[in-house]
């Protein structure tokens, strides 16, 4: 892998929790001042609405196989480099809950987010309830995605479900994927383009070969930070389910899962929130919670 990353590593310590509190008393502030409306149709009130909750509870109810609509996942003769499962397509009432709940971090839609990436785990694992100990290991966000949300979406999501005793029974989230570091020039870069992009993202509108370049060793595994009660912490032989919040091109699922089996981890599958369909691809499989009434 010879192009640098322009990733950077998740501020930790002190910063972090300093950001997080700091996001916390932000947000709390802010719905002082601006009427709450439902992220998706704009109704007052509630950050969901009943009615798009419901839609988007019918939009994750399947989870299915994805890994066909996102390249980076595939070898050139179509072999799968790593089986994906998606509670849904990223559209809808499930997009633009995404999108809100990745500026804001509203708990109302935490726990319906939380709730659809539950059930493709769940989904996901079904036949591995006899195998060893999963570890659900979330792609962590970059530091300047951090310092504008105050949060990591995914891991947060993943934490929700633990403390609510809703992950698979033979899973359990451990963070193990870090970014490479950076200089602060680079931090601040990316802060200020990330901020100035807003929703769209970092990466959005680049296309397979660019998204593969950009993250081409920008991540890298390590042993858990903080020791597992009664686990070996380490990665060599460990089963292990990727988890992100969209798939695109499948660049992202594909960095992590070299880093990881460059440890000697088994990379068993990945699970996202939602996957962007592709113009003129088959989604039938993932349509059709969607539309059954």
């Amino acid at each position: 892998m010879t192009n640098p990353s322009r990733h950077v590593a998740p501020v930790t310590g002190v910063l972090r929790r300093s950001v997080t509190i700091a996001a916390q008393i932000g947000a709390a502030l802010l719905s002082l001042v601006v009427p709450v409306e439902c992220a998706s149709c704009s109704a007052p009130e509630s950050v969901l609405c009943s009615a798009c909750a419901r839609r988007l509870r019918r939009a994750t109810t399947v989870p299915a196989r994805c890994e066909a609509l996102a390249p980076g996942l595939l070898e050139y003769d179509g072999r799968v480099l790593v089986a994906a499962v998606a509670a849904g397509l990223y559209r809808g009432e499930l997009a633009q809950a995404l999108l809100a709940y990745k500026r804001h971090g509203a708990p109302g839609l935490r726990a319906e987010l939380a709730a659809a990436l539950g059930r493709a785990l769940r989904g996901a694992l079904h036949e591995s309830r006899q195998s060893p100990a999963i570890w659900l290991v979330p792609v962590p966000t970059t530091t300047a995605a951090y310092l504008r949300r105050g949060f990591d979406p995914v891991h947060d999501l993943l934490r929700w479900l633990s403390h609510h005793s809703l992950l698979p029974p033979t899973a359990r989230c451990v963070r193990v994927l870090r970014r490479r570091p950076a200089g602060i020039v680079t931090t601040v870069r990316q802060l200020a383009a990330s901020v100035a992009s807003g929703a769209r993202g970092g990466q959005k509108g680049l296309g397979r070969r660019d998204r593969r370049a950009r993250l081409s060793g920008s991540l890298r595994a390590q042993t858990p930070r903080r020791a597992l009660r009664g686990v070996d912490g380490s990665l060599a032989g460990r089963h292990i389910v990727i988890v992100d919040d969209v798939l695109t091109t499948g660049a992202t699922l594909r960095e992590a899962a070299r880093a990881l089996e460059d440890n000697g981890a088994v990379v068993i599958g990945a699970v996202v929130l939602a996957v962007v369909p592709k113009a003129g691809a088959r989604t039938d499989a993932l349509t059709l919670a969607a539309d059954t009434k």
